[in-house]
């Protein structure tokens, strides 16, 4: 490979010299032009992952993750709950730091290569996140392992449009979910109480069944058991059609 690339030689000098690597990490755009050069890129991942200087590999995967961080091009999150998407991101830079040796300059840059792990960390969160709600709600476990009790998680990336689009539904299928009611308490049917669940989703992303309870009037304990056995598989149905 070729060592007289400019950009390559913009890396060797931050690689060196600590005042050179601050300067080049104050230029976002440049950092973009080096992690869209394959040369570039493929030069700084052999400093890193394939050399036997120890005190190297190390200067060279700092100043990675710094460039990364600098560059401005990690994905934010958009829409994604911000505990949501810190938890992702934190769990995405373990990751990237265990299987960076697995990483190919040649496919993609590294920053890409990252935002691809971190869009697939959020959804793990939020499954996650979802099944220990479940837990929490004591219910038996073979109706804890049905997933059709459970709404599904809306995609990470579009967490506020997806919540909007689910209200219209249940807004737009009154006659079916509204005539779904608690027994003891006929004033309660599933389209409120989805409407309640999913205002408080779209704000928060969790609720609380004793909140919701207390709204209504209504034992916490009948209206998870009527929510996760009527309304939820309901929702699932309206979402398949």
């Amino acid at each position: 490979m070729c060592n007289n690339s400019p950009l390559i030689g913009l890396l060797q000098a931050a690689l060196n010299n600590p005042i050179e690597s601050s300067r080049l990490l104050q230029q976002p755009k440049k950092l973009q032009e080096i992690m869209n050069d394959i040369p570039a890129r493929q030069w700084l991942f052999e400093q890193a992952c394939q050399t036997d200087d120890l005190n190297q590999a190390k200067r060279a995967k700092d100043l990675i993750i710094n460039m990364m961080r600098s560059s401005r091009s990690i994905w934010y999150g958009g829409g994604i709950l911000p505990d949501v998407y810190s938890q992702a991101l934190s769990r995405t830079w373990i990751w990237f730091m265990e299987h960076i040796g697995e990483y190919n300059p040649a496919l993609a840059s590294f920053v890409t290569w990252f935002n691809r792990r971190l869009r697939g960390m959020i959804q793990d969160v939020i499954q996650e996140r979802a099944k220990e709600q479940g837990r929490r709600l004591n219910l038996p476990a073979d109706e804890e392992d049905n997933e059709s009790i459970y709404p599904p998680a809306p995609e990470p990336d579009r967490w506020h449009e997806t919540i909007q689009e689910w209200l219209e539904l249940v807004r737009n299928n009154s006659h079916l979910l509204s005539n779904c009611r608690m027994q003891s308490h006929p004033y309660v049917n599933c389209q409120v109480l989805l409407i309640d669940i999913l205002k408080v989703l779209g704000d928060s992303g969790e609720f609380s069944w004793d909140d919701l309870a207390q709204k209504y009037g209504v034992e916490p304990l009948a209206l998870k058991r009527f929510c996760k056995t009527r309304c939820f598989p309901l929702f699932r149905k309206l979402l398949l059609e």
